[in-house]
């Protein structure tokens, strides 16, 4: 089998209104535009992947490197396109288009991802990850519509000028939910650099961090993630030390050598890498890995569109140590089916609060149609 053609274009999926994102103040997101990476071969196979990628950079510098070349020889071929030439657009480019080989993998091999990696479970526990700062009050009843919608777990976010304000809130979810529910809660600390308006939010010191993990401790709160910077390592590991709630995070690290540094070092209790942004697929299955050698849950962050969910939920269905699956949204104007507008059917749980793994081969998932095409 041989690669003949690999495409990309970018999609924009509208919401139904606006939203504003906690970790970029002033920002109102209204759509998301991912880029669709499509890999075909002669064998009537195609893969695909989404991500952040350069259309023109693929057409250039990527697909004559590719082209002919077999499609199951992953690794190198992520090598390849990370020395292609196409500059920083190369890594996620690799990113997306690594999602569409392997797609592309189950589909020759006629198995499910999560069964050609070798199945764990058929389930994930899917946690609803909400987007705005709302009040307690707006947030408790957000929260007890999403249980009645089959969620059993919520993560919310923590942007307030004071403790205070960020416990009220999850204290009026635990409140309204009891133990029905499992809460999560982000203060998206380690947004920067990169996030247009995070410069703008309040910054958490150790005090802070440490004062606000004895509060949710009271809350029975699953973790914390993001309480401090990204690249602060030494007093993250010392907060991990500290707290009674798990400490999460890794979303915006960048590589093994950071995830390695994070985990050698105890800096977060919980490893949250993402396919799109972090490195790939086959770098989250070592992140993973190295993760349940050093007894720590691996749960990916949310992927950025409804394929980089696909992708990730056959990942951590095929991890021992992998529980949940993120599903972003804010309903109304953000339900979880726009975020994962890309696909014919969403990713959503059942009654009993877990996502199925669809039984189909490779991502088991089909692209929506009637899209409009940006890029």
């Amino acid at each position: 089998m041989k690669i003949t053609a690999v495409e990309a274009e970018v999609w924009r999926v509208p919401f139904a209104g606006e939203v504003r994102p906690a970790w970029s103040p002033g920002s109102v997101w209204s759509e998301n535009r991912p880029t669709i990476f499509r890999v075909e071969t002669d064998e009537g196979i195609t893969g695909h992947g989404a991500g952040h990628g350069a259309p023109d950079a693929v057409r250039e510098r990527v697909a004559p490197k590719l082209i002919g070349q077999d499609p199951l020889f992953i690794p190198a071929l992520v090598r390849t396109i990370r020395n292609s030439g196409a500059g920083a657009a190369s890594w996620g480019i690799a990113c997306g288009i690594e999602i569409a080989l392997w797609d592309l993998a189950g589909k020759a091999a006629n198995l499910p991802l999560f069964k050609l990696w070798g199945a764990q479970t058929n389930r994930v526990k899917a946690y609803a990850s909400l987007v705005e700062v709302r009040s307690p009050a707006r947030r408790a009843a957000d929260v007890l519509a999403l249980y009645e919608r089959g969620y059993r777990a919520v993560k919310l976010r923590l942007h307030a000028d004071t403790i205070a304000e960020d416990v009220a809130q999850a204290a009026a979810v635990r409140e309204a939910v009891g133990d029905r529910m499992e809460i999560m809660v982000d203060a998206n600390q380690a947004q920067e650099p990169g996030t247009p308006g995070s410069e703008q939010s309040v910054v958490w010191s150790f005090a802070r961090a440490v004062t606000t993990c004895r509060e949710f401790a009271q809350l029975d709160v699953v973790w914390l993630e993001e309480p401090l910077g990204r690249f602060d390592f030494d007093p993250l590991r010392r907060l991990t030390v500290a707290s009674d709630v798990p400490i999460a995070g890794g979303e915006n690290n960048v590589g093994l050598h950071e995830f390695r540094w994070l985990i050698d070092q105890d800096c977060y209790d919980v490893i949250q890498a993402d396919a799109v942004v972090s490195g790939g697929l086959g770098l989250l299955r070592k992140v993973a890995a190295y993760a349940e050698m050093h007894q720590k849950p691996f749960v990916p962050h949310h992927g950025g569109s409804g394929l980089g969910v696909a992708a990730h939920l056959h990942l951590s269905a095929s991890c021992p140590n992998s529980a949940y699956v993120e599903l972003l949204q804010e309903p109304p104007d953000l339900p979880v089916e726009r975020f994962q507008g890309l696909l014919r059917e969403p990713l959503v749980p059942r009654d009993d609060g877990y996502v199925y793994l669809p039984d189909k081969p490779g991502l088991g998932v089909v692209l929506a149609e009637g899209l409009e095409r940006i890029g």
